[in-house]
């Protein structure tokens, strides 16, 4: 519970980051309802195994969106940890710390707004998901599924985001 109350306040402190450059009250709102309803449908897609098929998840007119490059760095190094991650010995929840730790960095460096920033956040909420799911995995093999995810995650990103920005 303790942890699922920590990932609602990442995502509280990502929408309110970000907001900033946006009208205060009308998009703000409109923003933080997206969020909060995208978040249900990546709970349900998770559940389901059908990540990619989340409600919001779509390219833009055909083409991937930019990811802003003072982000990059963050989505970067959580990929190069997933990726170095060995399953036989590595430690899972040290993974998940790291990985959580990148993400604080990358929510405070959101300078995004639009759709672009929208769509971000769908990837994000069930990316963050599985970074918690992780850090409260009971064994290695459930780790394994998680770490999978993970990867799986990573690729979704490639598919709807553009790793250099441009």
């Amino acid at each position: 519970m303790k942890k699922l109350i920590v990932c609602a306040c990442l995502s509280v402190a990502l929408i309110v980051s970000c907001d900033k450059k946006q009208d205060e009250h009308a998009e703000h709102t409109a923003t933080e309802q997206n969020v909060s309803n995208n978040h249900e449908h990546a709970e349900e897609a998770q559940s389901d195994g059908h990540a990619n098929t989340v409600a919001g998840l779509e390219l833009n007119n055909g083409k991937k969106w930019k990811t802003n490059t003072e982000m990059l760095p963050f989505i970067q190094e959580q990929e190069k940890l997933i990726n170095a991650f060995d399953s036989d010995t590595g430690d899972y929840r040290k993974l998940a710390e790291d990985l959580s730790s990148a993400n604080d960095r990358l929510i405070k460096s959101c300078t995004m707004t639009g759709k672009s920033h929208d769509v971000l956040h769908v990837w994000l909420s069930s990316h963050m998901k599985n970074i918690d799911l992780l850090g409260k995995a009971a064994n290695r093999e459930e780790a394994d599924q998680i770490t999978d995810a993970l990867e799986e995650s990573m690729e979704t990103y490639h598919h709807y985001f553009n790793q250099h920005g441009k």
